[in-house]
């Protein structure tokens, strides 16, 4: 018997390139059309749950209107935006009245300045933290802001001891002109001494105005730090507490 004739081998590579049977391309086809009917379903859905949405308010007569829309009659009213099933999905506010808005920026405005006063507290709060390690610090402080303005009420009050004196023996000469007119260089010198004492007088009283600053200013700063050292303390024991309590948890835990 002859021996049947040797087929050629086909390679890998040429077998993938074989056409799709008939079969294949029907499936490809069948899974096209099912996801294209998917995502139309899903579109049509979706436009379905959004024409169904209902709008609903009260006028001020108190009847109750609905519609596919905001109804007009409501423009100055809330409208509460409901689902198909009935259950509210938004509400459109009403828009506010000049009253109603004059009120939120007076709300507005006043939370603003709030905001800003913290803030400023805070800076006011660490620079003081940080010019200052103690209240002997301060108090420090305050005496020799205190002995600068004391130093110039001295040397005011020496100044105005020698016009004084000035002053005096101005008037033991005026007393030889009793009967007459004083000549003009007694006169200035008069003038003089006047201006330079009011001169003077007025830096003692500046000087022991700004002592009472000095004092206001630093009482403020000292009061303030004993604050803030109480508020550090307590912060550091609520920490303290519970940090406690953690490792007490953890240890029951265990």
């Amino acid at each position: 018997m002859a021996p049947e004739p040797l087929l050629p081998q086909r390679s890998s590579a040429h077998v993938s390139r074989r056409r799709p049977t008939s079969a294949q391309v029907a499936c490809a086809l069948l899974a096209l059309a099912l996801a294209l009917s998917a995502n139309t379903l899903r579109a049509q859905t979706g436009t379905s749950t959004r024409q169904q949405l209902s709008y609903t308010c009260i006028t001020k007569s108190g009847h109750t209107i609905t519609g596919d829309l905001p109804p007009p009659e409501c423009k100055d009213r809330d409208v509460r935006v409901l689902n198909p099933d009935g259950s509210l999905k938004y509400t459109i506010p009403a828009p506010l009245t000049p009253e109603q808005r004059k009120k939120r920026r007076e709300e507005e405005e006043a939370h603003r300045q709030e905001e800003e006063k913290e803030r400023a507290q805070t800076q006011k709060d660490r620079s003081l933290l940080e010019a200052y390690g103690s209240v002997e610090e301060i108090d420090a402080a305050r005496d020799r802001a205190i002995a600068g303005r004391q130093t110039l009420i001295a040397r005011s009050e020496q100044r105005l001891k020698q016009y004084e004196r000035e002053h005096k023996r101005l008037d033991d000469e005026a007393e030889f002109y009793a009967k007459r007119e004083l000549p003009a260089d007694l006169k200035q010198a008069y003038e003089s001494n006047a201006a330079l004492t009011k001169q003077q007088e007025k830096i003692r009283a500046d000087a022991l105005h700004e002592i009472e600053q000095i004092k206001e200013h630093f009482g403020a700063d000292r009061e303030r730090y004993l604050e803030l050292e109480t508020m550090a303390a307590k912060a550091a024991e609520a920490r303290e507490r519970k940090e406690r309590e953690a490792e007490a948890q953890q240890s029951r835990e265990q």
